[in-house]
């Protein structure tokens, strides 16, 4: 039997095998951008924060200069479908200044955003939360702080649908800055607060909820550690916000923590910048702590330049996602930038996306489908000065796939793949399709499945024959599977077997048999000769004829029993089979054991 493939796919494949493994060499594949918006009228407009919403569309907040009470600064809404085409954009404030950095959906399908204003409140900048339903219309606004300057950098709902609002505080505490957090009911009334810091400057830039119903908080410190211009501040508290504990990281120069999720291990992870270490000015950094915050691994990313960390997740391929900004790469001026890592925080892959102008990204989240989210400004596109910029990135892939091919060994398909590093990969299901003349459509079958490597950093290469598939064009394809269900597809190969142009007799399988084997024949074209196909023991003596018939030319498949039509079974040794067309005779061993 002749197995042919297109010889053009083939020379695609080895070509690109070529390529992705210089380039895994050095990072994985970056995912490709799915789609990017911009939203903004003729003045500013920033994008802090992204959050997907219960229909499958998003939910943007910031600050705009284009809607609102336009002199100032307000706090801008934008509501969008699943694509990001707005529904609606609004802005919300008073003839001040006011900024938003966070938004949730609430149970009513309305939403809250939280920051600063100085339209309203007691003095200064007040903490400022403010509740709209699903349509953007303003249903309450709620002011809290002192004569001083308090501002909100991160909220979250509480398990009761109160919210918690964490920040800074120059009015109350011990320092001239104090970490400050507001919990309030579901209607933003205020229930208690908190101040955390020292007799210096401290402040919370992140907070999210911990497995134990408390709450981490990553910021900045000046009454703790070496540095004189401020340290990565880490705090834990209850659920009633008392601190448990807290953590410095840095060394005598500038360190901000921006960022804090805690993850699957129990531990926490923190980006931010530091001055202290890395390559340039100011380097993206990623700390990973245990349970009780102590530093497990630091890693930073950057070059000559400045460059931010200002938003980081756990994907769910155990790695963690980083988006902020790079002055050392990228198209110029600033470039949002996006930093993939494995669980040990190792570069897989990093991407630049802006213009020649300033591009920020502010905040990543993985949504539903499993793709990114990104949220942020740019000074490069869209209408206005600075316009909000959404982007969404392919799916996080937990197994880097850097070739998949098909070729022709012998008789049979080979398929060859090759990854550059896999994380909770539990293996491979192998699909096929076989495409029925003048039909369009593939309908898949799994034929078996390959145990990947688990979590693994190495170049693997995997392999797996499908024995005598029969003439016809097919395509395969594989189902990436991890140990938590999730998976994903490979593109398909294709190729194509021509009717077979030669005798064949393979090998039976199983060998050794107890009780059943399976023999396997070919008949090539324009054969009209009788097939005669027979079992022999050792002694010569015919034990059954399994074939005696003509065939059309193809693959043929005979099952061998121990066990004859007369219910005797045969006795365990070595048996013989023999295929006889014509003047073409071929015989073959097997074994039967007892």
């Amino acid at each position: 039997m002749l197995l042919q493939t297109n010889p053009n796919k083939i020379h695609f494949s080895l070509r690109i095998l070529l390529i992705s493994i210089f380039v895994s060499a050095s990072f994985a594949q970056a995912p490709d951008t799915i789609w990017t918006r911009t939203y903004g009228g003729s003045n500013i407009d920033i994008g802090t924060f992204v959050s997907e919403t219960t229909d499958g569309g998003f939910i943007i907040t910031g600050y705009t200069r284009s809607y609102g009470a336009m002199s100032g600064r307000n706090v801008l809404l934008i509501k969008t479908d699943q694509t990001g085409n707005p529904l609606w954009i609004n802005g919300y404030g008073g003839n001040n200044d006011e900024e938003a950095n966070a938004v949730v959906q609430t149970s009513d399908g309305g939403f809250v955003a939280s920051g600063y204003t100085k339209s309203f409140g007691a003095g200064g900048n007040d903490f400022y939360l403010i509740k709209v339903d699903s349509n953007g219309i303003q249903v309450w606004e709620r002011m809290f702080g002192g004569t001083s300057d308090e501002e909100v950098y991160s909220m979250i709902i509480t398990d009761d649908g109160g919210f918690l609002l964490a920040g800074a505080t120059s009015s109350f505490g011990a320092g001239s800055r104090d970490i400050w957090l507001v919990k309030t009911d579901a209607f933003g009334n205020q229930q208690w607060t908190k101040t955390i810091g020292g007799l210096s400057s401290d402040g919370a830039r992140s907070i999210s909820k911990t497995s134990d119903g408390g709450y981490i908080i990553t910021g900045w410190t000046f009454s703790y550690g070496p540095g004189a211009v401020g340290n990565v501040w880490l705090v834990k508290t209850d659920a009633s916000g008392n601190m448990i504990w807290n953590k410095f990281f840095g060394g005598t120069d500038v360190e901000r923590g921006l960022s804090v999720k805690q993850i699957n291990d129990g531990g926490y992870i923190i980006t931010g910048y530091t001055a202290s270490s890395g390559a340039g000015l100011d380097d993206m950094l990623l700390i990973k702590t245990d349970s009780l915050g102590n530093a497990e691994w630091q890693h930073t990313f950057g070059g000559s330049g400045r460059d931010y960390g200002n938003s980081v997740i756990q994907t769910s391929d155990g790695g963690f996602v980083v988006t902020g900004y790079t002055l050392s790469f990228g198209a110029g001026g600033d470039d949002l930038w996006i930093v993939k890592t494995d669980a040990q925080g190792n570069l897989l892959w990093n991407k630049t996306l802006g213009g020649a102008q300033s591009d920020v990204g502010y905040c990543i989240k993985e949504i539903s489908d499993g793709s990114l989210i990104v949220a942020g400004h740019t000074l490069s596109f869209g209408a206005g000065l600075h316009d909000v910029w959404l982007i969404n990135l392919a799916s996080v892939i937990p197994v880097e796939l850097v070739s998949f091919n098909a070729k022709v060994t012998g008789n049979s398909v080979e398929l060859n793949w090759t990854t550059a590093s896999e994380t909770n990969n539990r293996g491979f299901e192998i699909h096929r399709s076989f495409l029925q003349s003048g039909s369009q459509n593939l309908s898949w079958e799994i034929v078996s499945f390959v145990n990947g490597k688990g979590t693994s950093s190495d170049l693997t290469t995997y392999k797996f024959v499908d024995k005598n598939p029969g003439p016809g064009k097919y395509f395969y394809r594989l189902k990436q599977i991890d140990f938590d269900g999730n998976s994903k597809y490979s593109n398909p190969v294709e190729v194509e077997i021509i009717s077979p142009k030669e005798f064949i007799l393979e090998q039976n399988y199983p060998n050794p048999f107890n009780p059943t084997t399976e023999i396997i024949y070919v008949i090539p074209e324009g054969v009209e000769n009788v097939v005669i196909l027979k079992v022999y023991d050792v002694l010569g003596n015919v034990v059954t004829t399994l074939v005696n018939e003509k065939k059309q030319p193809g693959i043929h498949k005979v099952k061998f029993s121990a066990v004859q039509k007369n219910n005797s079974e045969l006795t365990g040794g070595v048996y013989f089979y023999q295929l006889k067309v014509g003047n073409y005779i071929i015989t073959k061993k097997m074994m039967l054991l007892k």
